[in-house]
């Protein structure tokens, strides 16, 4: 039996794996300062900042369009999701899907 949120295993993986690069990229968004002094690493690392601020922003939305507290378990920092948060857990990969 499906619910209203059901995703198949391979596509929740993707959007899981996505999440999990999600300290990554705040990382790497605070280091691409344009200041390398390489050639053209500002207009570089503008292009890959906005990339990286559009993935920031996607997961940030849909987190807090369902419910902030899943933070901690969206992005890998606990691994064990209590039983009330389930549901919203569900609903949170279905509306990065959908949004994605």
């Amino acid at each position: 039996m499906t619910n209203e949120y059901s995703l198949s295993k391979h596509r929740f993986y993707e959007l899981k794996h996505f999440c999990l690069q999600y300290p990554e990229w705040i990382k790497e968004y605070y280091e691409a300062d344009g200041w390398k002094g390489n050639g053209d690493t500002t207009s570089k690392d503008g292009i890959r900042r906005a990339d990286i601020q559009s993935y920031i922003s996607l997961i940030e939305f849909c987190m807090n369009s369902v419910n902030p507290a899943l933070f901690p378990y969206i992005t890998g920092i606990r691994k064990t999701i209590p039983t009330e948060l389930r549901y919203d857990y569900k609903r949170f990969f279905w509306e990065l899907s959908r949004l994605r």
